[in-house]
Formats: structure tokens, C-alpha cells, sequence
């Protein structure tokens, strides 16, 4: 036996997956995606290089 209040968090979830939907496709329309540029997908792949703390405290004078 489902209670009201079981009942009534299952519209309240339908309602929101609803929203949820709708928001996503309006995102998906408003915002174009586009492609990235060479220079974004070297950074993207490219390994960073970690700075030493040596490094670091010659950059800020310390």
C-alpha cells in the first residue's frame, strides 16, 4: 500500500526529472557548442609541468 506522502515525493520527482528535461534542452539551445581550437586541445592532452618550490620563491622574490 503506497501512502499519500509516498505518492505525492513520486509526482514531486516526476515533476522535477520533467524540469530537469526541459532545462537541459533549453541550455542546449541557448549556449552553441562548439568545437575547440588547436591551441585549447594541446593544453587539454599536454602533461602540466609542476613548479618547484625553488621555482616559486624565485618568481616572488622571497
Amino acid at each position: 500500500m503506497v501512502t499519500e506522502t509516498v505518492a505525492e515525493l513520486r509526482k514531486i520527482r516526476t515533476d522535477l526529472d520533467m524540469l530537469t528535461n526541459l532545462y537541459s534542452k533549453l541550455v542546449d539551445r541557448l549556449i552553441s557548442e562548439e568545437e575547440p581550437e588547436v591551441e585549447d586541445l594541446k593544453a587539454i592532452r599536454n602533461k602540466d609541468r609542476i613548479a618547484s618550490e625553488a621555482e616559486l620563491l624565485k618568481v616572488l622574490d622571497a
